[in-house]
């Protein structure tokens, strides 16, 4: 594959000067004319990266290179030596911020060059992120390995990026990466141990492209935070976790553009959009090692509390607790983050939204459930279950 965007060639050539200038700076020296022309070079391309952006992070994440959550491992030959330079330095993701440097560039390239195995620098304009843990040392949840990991994935945008590499896997045929939803879950349920506000660890909306899996892991944060509430117990709410990270999975399937379309569909397209509960019990029922509460949410989760929705079924009945849990957190994720007429942004019209929908399409006790749980981060002391 070629780049086809202009941001995709870009991308390409801010990644080849890299690789460029990590080589001729290793050869030359920093001082060589050689190595000040490549770093001139690097510098352009990371401003024109950077023209409007806040920051451009470099994620390698399971053999994958992610720019700004899209992957270009092989949209650049050159992105593979980038990524033998970060396996050998043990580095997870770089982030370049705006106002790049040319003296913080010279010493981030020289550190990249060396042949050891030592902790590289950030830069104070170049931020280098963690250790990427092998599948060996994440396969125990509970060890002192799954502990790092879960400490890694405490930043939202990189959960936001697993999820959304665990996607792009399930699309592209490779397989949904089960331990990397179980690690995100665990690592969202530390992060509501420490702060119960559920609002505190939601990502903020992305664009499109990451709506996706921004959308997922807001739901997961939810319902995750709902079970704790409830007080279930860790091995439920881990489960609520994966199950609200797949809820949505077929959608993976779905073209792009008619997701975008997805609240004013119609017709064939309105009946592609409602399939996509039973597509995604399909698939995960052949993936195997899922709770059963995941395959459960994922066929049930547009089924209403008074028992319409969807799928269609010939008997009318209540959708499992755990659907109606999910439910809630998957309305409000959507109310509340979504762009657009979906997006009602603040806490109390999303609330509000919910009220209209509590008793018909919402479970009414989940809601005032989820009622409470905001009152956490609101500065009001939330009642005690009755």
């Amino acid at each position: 594959m070629i780049p086809r965007t202009e941001w995709e060639v870009l991308v390409h050539e801010t990644i080849s000067e890299l690789v460029t200038g990590v080589t001729t700076l290793s050869l030359y020296g920093s001082d060589h004319p050689r190595a000040q022309t490549s770093l001139d070079r690097l510098l352009a391309h990371l401003q024109r990266l950077l023209e409007n952006e806040d920051e451009v992070p470099i994620v390698l994440l399971s053999g994958e290179l992610f720019v700004k959550g899209r992957p270009f491992t092989r949209l650049s030959r050159p992105a593979e030596t980038f990524i033998r330079r970060m396996r050998r330095r043990r580095i997870e993701h770089v982030t370049f911020l705006a106002q790049p440097k040319r003296e913080h560039l010279r010493d981030f390239l020289l550190d990249l060059a060396k042949a050891d195995d030592s902790t590289m620098a950030s830069q104070p304009t170049i931020r280098v992120g963690g250790v990427e843990l092998s599948e060996a040392e994440s396969a125990g949840p509970d060890d002192r390995t799954g502990g790092e990991r879960r400490e890694r994935l405490a930043l939202v945008r990189d959960r936001v990026t697993l999820i959304a590499q665990a996607l792009l896997a399930v699309s592209a045929g490779r397989g949904l990466p089960v331990g990397d939803l179980d690690a995100v879950a665990r690592a969202i349920d530390d992060r509501l141990a420490a702060d119960p506000d559920p609002l505190a660890h939601m990502a903020p909306w992305e664009g499109e492209e990451r709506w996706p899996a921004v959308h997922a892991h807001n739901t997961c944060v939810l319902a995750m935070g709902l079970g704790r509430l409830a007080k279930l117990s860790l091995a439920t709410c881990v489960d609520l976790g994966i199950a609200a990270l797949v809820h949505d999975i077929a959608k993976a399937f779905l073209p792009s553009e008619l997701a975008r379309r997805e609240m004013d569909l119609g017709g064939d397209e309105l009946e592609l959009m409602l399939d996509h509960p039973r597509d995604g019990l399909a698939l995960l029922l052949a993936t195997g090692q899922l709770p059963p509460l995941a395959l459960i949410v994922c066929h049930e989760h547009h089924l209403h509390y008074g028992g319409a929705g969807y799928p269609r079924l010939s008997l009318p009945r209540r959708p499992h607790v755990a659907s109606r849990l999910v439910s809630v957190a998957d309305v409000f994720s959507t109310l509340h983050t979504a762009r657009g007429l979906r997006g009602q942004l603040t806490r109390e019209s999303t609330l509000a939204s919910l009220d209209e929908r509590s008793g018909g399409k919402l479970d009414p006790a989940w809601c005032d459930v989820l009622r409470r749980l905001l009152a956490i981060g609101s500065g009001r002391t939330p009642q005690e279950p009755g």
